[in-house]
């Protein structure tokens, strides 16, 4: 599936995570914020995907992949011999078949519909290549860099290009060609185009496609997309949700091992998600924290007030050392941090990760150089930060000695041998040099 679904798309595919479409999504949008220069980001919603999916489609998508005929004779025979029955009563009344459209809980169905939706990635590539639209370009200095026109995540998907008539007519274009054949419409009483920069005549371009008018920062997926990554507004939703939660729990009644439990299982979990990307200021930690505290000690009840009988770094701790096991926020994010680096590391060649090494370069074979640009949106420059963390806790293992530095990896010994031997590094020419 990786070598058949463009990489533009990050659904359902091993090696691919949602994260992915997200940091991509932000570094291109501060990539362009800094560099002043006006863009228009297409979010778009498509109504009702997988029952407006077209069969025909479908199967001309498979053949022009490469599937053989016996292949596509399956999926026809998966799809097309399924009954359906309306309940009247709570009785069905007779089954009917249908004529397009994806089953939901079909395990099939989210890699037959991602082969679809890159019929949409494809013509947006062509366009791309043939200069029709032109995305948001991602590199250092006047370097090739990355150019990114377009992001999926399964039906959500964000097209981005520069803030020109042509360029959104091409787009309208495309989007009435592909509803035409796959039959999926784009919803744009639900679609957005948000100005990146000051762009004139926003109203005029927008009528082009007929989306909504919206303003950065906004959210894809779930998360932030355009927001600076320590600003306190961006956790408001997630500590209110922890504020909510605690409402329908009738906490007078539970245990304090009944608390642990609902702290563990749910209070910790719901965090999680934005601390996988996003940095927790110290002060929503420590609301979080109060939340938790409170609701361990006192429950929920009004005007109950009870002593906290041992100090919070306690509670926080392992129970192997007398601890509750409530998870400790801030090494928790750190932690979530440190797995981005670990996959720069050692993942295999993606579209997140050329987008960051062409935007902050290489340093070594491992991570990027430090950042040092303006600060925008600075997610990378969090994670970069924690790399120190991960390097001087790690031993390299040569193999074939292809991604291990000679004088600066740590392969023999405790320390790079431009530490062991620091006379001979500064006389050497070849400082990068590879075993």
């Amino acid at each position: 599936m990786p070598k058949l679904v463009d990489e533009q798309q990050m659904a359902f595919i091993k090696g691919r995570q949602i994260m992915d479409a997200i940091l991509v999504a932000n570094e291109c949008v501060d990539v362009r914020t800094i560099s002043k220069v006006p863009g228009i980001l297409c979010k778009l919603d498509i109504e009702k995907a997988y029952d407006h999916l077209n069969w025909e489609f479908l199967w001309s998508t498979l053949g022009r992949m490469g599937f053989g005929n016996t292949w596509i004779k399956w999926m026809r025979f998966c799809m097309t011999t399924a009954k359906f029955s309306v309940l009247i009563n709570g009785s069905p009344s007779g089954f009917f078949s249908s004529e397009r459209g994806l089953r939901q809980g079909d395990p099939l169905s989210p890699f037959l519909f991602i082969l679809a939706m890159g019929g949409l990635s494809d013509m947006l590539k062509f366009a791309q290549v043939n200069n029709k639209i032109r995305g948001f370009k991602v590199s250092q200095g006047d370097s090739l860099g990355v150019s990114i026109s377009h992001l999926q995540y399964a039906d959500d998907t964000l097209v981005f290009c520069d803030a020109e008539s042509e360029q959104l007519k091409h787009l309208r274009a495309i989007f009435i060609m592909f509803e035409a054949i796959s039959g999926l419409h784009i919803n744009w009483g639900k679609s957005f185009i948000y100005p990146v920069n000051e762009v004139p005549q926003i109203s005029l371009l927008a009528n082009i496609l007929g989306g909504k008018i919206g303003e950065l920062p906004t959210t894809y997926l779930g998360m932030p997309l355009g927001a600076k990554s320590k600003s306190l507004s961006i956790w408001n939703s997630v500590v209110e949700k922890c504020e909510r939660k605690l409402v329908n729990w009738k906490s007078q009644y539970l245990s304090s091992g009944g608390r642990v439990t609902l702290i563990n299982s749910v209070l910790d979990a719901m965090p999680t998600y934005m601390m996988s990307l996003f940095p927790m200021p110290g002060k929503i930690i420590q609301r979080l924290d109060t939340i938790r505290r409170n609701f361990l000690w006192q429950g929920n009840g009004e005007g109950v007030k009870k002593f906290h009988l041992v100090k919070w770094d306690a509670v926080i701790s392992n129970k192997k050392e007398g601890g509750l096991g409530i998870k400790n926020l801030k090494a928790h994010n750190k932690s979530l941090l440190l797995k981005w680096l670990w996959r720069l590391a050692t993942d295999y060649q993606s579209l997140w990760k050329d987008t960051i090494f062409a935007r902050y370069g290489k340093e070594g074979s491992w991570t990027t150089k430090e950042v040092n640009t303006p600060y925008g949106v600075g997610l990378w420059r969090t994670i970069r930060n924690q790399w120190p963390r991960i390097w001087n806790n790690s031993v390299i293992n040569v193999g074939n000695g292809r991604k291990t530095l000679f004088w600066n990896d740590t392969w023999m010994g405790q320390t790079p041998l431009r530490q062991q031997f620091p006379d001979i590094y500064i006389l050497n020419q070849q400082k990068w040099l590879q075993l």
